[in-house]
């Protein structure tokens, strides 16, 4: 019931736009394309990297510093796999993720330590 009022209300608004645009009235609307998606960046809509990135990992961990230390890492990674664990109803596949985000992360830190 309460659908089928709403679509008769938007064909009566867009019956009624129709009608002031014939008697011509100029209607500007405001563009709220680039508004509505702002969050959604084109790199945001992408798979995830065959082999996996430095950038990636960071991403999958939800991590902006660019150089996370070992504890930050850990933390990010339980708080999400907690959330995301399967067998609380989550995905394999993104813990798989989470997973791998984790282990690289942290033996690039094993072997940026040693080269130095």
């Amino acid at each position: 019931l309460i659908f089928g009022g709403l679509g008769v209300a938007a064909l009566g608004v867009r019956h009624g736009l129709r009608v002031l645009r014939q008697s011509g009235v100029k209607l500007e609307f405001p563009n709220l394309g680039s508004f509505a998606f702002a969050s959604f960046k084109r790199d945001s809509l992408q798979g995830f990297e065959s082999p996996m990135t430095r950038v990636e990992a960071r991403h999958i961990l939800n991590i902006r510093e660019l150089n996370p230390s070992k504890d930050t890492i850990r933390e990010s990674h339980r708080k999400l796999l907690v959330s995301n664990h399967p067998d609380k109803g989550g995905s394999t596949y993104l813990a798989t993720k989470i997973n791998e985000a984790k282990k690289y992360l942290l033996e690039k830190k094993r072997h940026d330590r040693k080269a130095a």
